[in-house]
């Protein structure tokens, strides 16, 4: 899964201006830095009036700051970032075709260990990775804000006083949690690098040879059916 997830990750980065609504990207941003902003300032006053957080003050402020961080990832998380145009169904799996044998065949070439692509099947692949690379990239500037966010929960939980190194459900819980919390990001990402593998299989193989429909033969022919003299 490593080499697709980084292929699929190196693809997401490069191919996001294509997908990406800039003027859904700065609402996010300020979205994300309001909420930021109000969440790290009531836990300053919080801190102040109740002294929830523990340590030396600078501590307790990077921590309120990973916190408040934390927080506006979270939010981002719901924002839409696509272009309007872009479906994100797109990113449904099946290709319609009307036959569920030649439907599974072609989902086995996204999987991890895809078997030998029939040459039938290649426009379909290529159907299918052209279909859902808008899709899955906008996906993945979403979800990306997941591990950032628990990775800041788990850097203020250090900071604040809230846990200790020596605890092992402060060293082993929050890496765990922000791994199934990630679960969407990875998946996606990892489904583009198998794309792009799909895609480079499928255009090395040349296309299948299109077969001309037999000429249908008249065996009724229309007019008289009476059979003449010398018939």
């Amino acid at each position: 899964m490593g080499n697709a997830f980084s292929a699929g990750w190196r693809i997401a980065r490069t191919r996001r201006p294509e997908f990406l609504d800039p003027t859904r990207l700065r609402r996010r941003t300020v979205v994300t830095g309001t909420v930021a902003v109000v969440s790290g300032t009531m836990m300053v006053i919080a801190d102040l009036l109740w002294g929830v957080f523990d340590g030396p003050l600078p501590l307790r402020l990077l921590a309120i700051l990973c916190f408040a961080a934390a927080l506006g990832c979270m939010v981002g998380v719901f924002l839409r970032v696509h272009r309007r145009d872009l479906d994100l169904r797109g990113t449904a799996t099946g290709t319609g075709t009307g036959d569920w044998r030649r439907d599974e065949r072609i989902d086995r070439q996204f999987a991890a260990r895809p078997p030998a692509m029939l040459p039938e099947d290649r426009d379909e692949v290529l159907a299918r990775v052209e279909r859902t690379l808008g899709p899955s990239v906008a996906l993945a500037a979403r979800f990306v804000l997941l591990p950032i966010a628990w990775a800041l929960v788990w850097a203020g939980a250090l900071l604040s006083g809230l846990g200790s190194l020596d605890s092992p459900l402060v060293l082993f819980w929050p890496p765990m949690l922000m791994l199934l919390q990630s679960a969407s990001f990875i998946a996606v990402v990892t489904g583009i690098g198998r794309s792009h593998a799909a895609h480079r299989r499928a255009l090395a193989l040349e296309p299948a040879p299109t077969v001309d429909a037999p000429a249908r033969r008249n065996l009724d022919p229309r007019g008289s059916k009476i059979g003449l003299p010398g018939d």
